[in-house]
């Protein structure tokens, strides 16, 4: 998986684990982003970053800077790996 799949994973994760399986159902609303979670697997149609932007918004339109807050919190390890021209700008 690459960085940005690993990236929309551990962002779902730590979503799941903070509001459960709301998380999975708010990360399966955002467009060209497709989710197998018995897999643990994502795929992309379409510009990853905005993507993973788009995500973290979703969670965003729930609950607000604390759910932005523990989306960064999600991919603090492995965030240095993204290119800084695409890291999604709610991640910075």
């Amino acid at each position: 998986m690459d960085i940005f799949g690993q990236m929309a994973e551990k962002i779902i994760e730590q979503q799941e684990s903070i509001i459960g399986p709301v998380a999975l159902e708010q990360a399966r609303k955002v467009h060209g982003l497709n989710v197998d979670w018995q897999k643990h697997e994502v795929a992309f149609d379409g510009n990853k970053t905005d993507i993973v932007e788009h995500l973290v918004e979703q969670y965003q339109g729930l609950f607000g800077q604390a759910s932005v807050e523990a989306c960064k919190e999600a991919v603090r390890g492995i965030i240095s790996e993204v290119p800084q021209n695409q890291i999604p700008a709610l991640l910075r």
